[in-house]
């Protein structure tokens, strides 16, 4: 799905990896490993489209939705916690509302052989079939149910957003970003705010997931319940690991006896 092609990244003249090429496929589960500084949150950024590679390039495909977390929040909000999380559904809302004031408009046109009407006609139809495409759900409750599982009371729903702390904005973006269900989730550190049944609620949600996730995190526990693969940012290079966290301490083990 998406290909990183020889991405190499440099800072005040020092090499944080060269050459890197990888492919994140449907499905994937991959875990990003390595020490400190070795470059995990800057292979994320570079992903997402946030930052962009001295040496390389990224492909994804056109109609491909990726979701970032980053470790840390940059923005602030002015709206409740409910509203700031409905927004996940922003564009479909677009949708509905543009396909009804379209429908209206022809309602008062008489222009029916006029090439402005058609174009509406092709408009309404365009968008009507991208939005009754769309499962039917309610989204009301899918927002309730995730704010919960990120441990929300139903009292902070229609708090602000400006109330709370960084690390509770935080799980109001990590909550959009799943109601969005995107192709592919960027997760940096998303278990550091998160109290003990709040992790075990993403981590089943992330296991039944059905798109592509990329995590860095440092709960091995967390990684082992649920990746897949390993990417290791080792010596300005990639090493990779086929199977859970557990088998990649293993591997890397005997990988690390053979070098030596």
């Amino acid at each position: 799905m998406i290909s990183v092609n020889s991405i190499g990244v440099e800072f005040s003249g020092e090499t944080l990896f060269s050459d890197v090429n990888f492919v994140i496929n449907e499905n994937d589960k991959i875990a990003l490993m390595g020490k400190n500084g070795a470059g995990k949150s800057t292979m994320m950024k570079i992903i997402a489209g946030v930052l962009k590679a001295n040496k390389g390039s990224v492909q994804v495909p056109k109609d491909a939705v990726i979701a970032y977390l980053p470790q840390h929040l940059l923005t602030e909000d002015d709206c409740t916690v409910f509203e700031e999380t409905s927004k996940a559904f922003g564009t479909i809302f677009q949708m509905r509302d543009e396909i009804n004031k379209l429908n209206k408009e022809l309602e008062t046109r008489t222009d029916y052989e006029s090439q402005a009407y058609m174009d509406i006609i092709e408009r309404v139809t365009d968008l009507g079939e991208k939005f009754y495409a769309i499962e039917e759900i309610n989204y009301d409750a899918e927002v309730e149910k995730v704010l919960l599982g990120l441990g929300f009371k139903r009292d902070d729903f229609q708090r602000q957003t400006n109330e709370f702390s960084g690390g509770w904005r935080m799980r109001v973006l990590l909550a959009k970003m799943i109601l969005q269900a995107p192709d592919v989730l960027l997760l940096d550190e998303p278990t550091n705010h998160l109290d003990l049944p709040s992790i075990e609620w993403l981590e089943k949600y992330l296991i039944h997931y059905k798109g592509s996730v990329v995590i860095v995190s440092h709960d091995k526990y967390f990684l082992n319940k649920m990746v897949n693969k390993i990417v290791e940012v080792y010596q300005q290079q990639l090493n990779f690991y086929t199977g859970d966290y557990e088998y990649y301490e293993v591997e890397k083990e005997q990988r690390v006896e053979i070098q030596q």
